[in-house]
């Protein structure tokens, strides 16, 4: 009997000593796999300097007030091709997809104003609740400047979404191509981790 005592007290040491082990081991051998996003992060985050635009009413408008909301961003011309067209679905969609917190995001279309706004006006009302912006040429350069990702502007063909956090840095963008769901997942997590905007 006493012999069965022991051999039964040492099994109960042994699992109250792998209770404490186990964690323990387990967590010097995995690592968990951090968040990966789908867009391309800009590093360091990079504040776009405050630009005179204005609405495509003619209503003065600065860069700046766009600050305080999570801002998808595409910088497009007075044509806007399939891309162009397509871009502003997906921003449309990726803000509204945030339900609640659909608030804290704006989608915003930026044209050149040399030549009219006829069209881009055209496109914002297919848009309910996106915000067309011009500039005039020198503006209009001295902004999409700021948007350099890969060698590449708005004004060499980039046909990128930006993303602007709500204090005015561009830090991320999406290719032409992007996936809006991998996208809306990037925002959403954003806005999780956000405590701004």
């Amino acid at each position: 009997m006493a012999v069965e005592t022991k051999s039964s007290n040492r099994w109960q040491v042994l699992l109250i000593a792998l209770l404490f082990v186990v964690p323990v081991v387990g967590a010097l051998f995995w690592k968990p796999t951090g968040y990966v996003n789908h867009g391309e992060l800009v590093e360091p985050v990079r504040l776009i300097k405050d630009v005179r635009l204005e609405k495509l009413d003619g209503t003065p408008f600065n860069f700046s007030h766009l600050h305080r909301k999570w801002t998808l961003l595409y910088v497009g011309s007075q044509l806007c091709n399939e891309v162009c067209k397509d871009s502003l679905y997906k921003i449309q969609q990726v803000r509204l997809a945030q339900s609640k917190n659909a608030n804290r995001v704006q989608s915003v279309y930026l044209v050149p104003a040399d030549g009219g706004t006829t069209g881009a006006q055209t496109l914002i009302n297919q848009h309910p609740g996106m915000i067309g912006l011009a500039a005039e040429k020198v503006s209009f350069k001295q902004l999409a400047e700021q948007f350099k990702v890969n060698s590449q502007t708005p004004l060499n063909g980039a046909q990128r979404i930006y993303v602007v956090d709500p204090l005015g840095n561009l830090m991320m963008s999406y290719p032409p191509n992007a996936d809006p769901s991998n996208m809306n997942k990037d925002l959403r997590r954003l806005l999780k981790v956000s405590q701004i905007g």
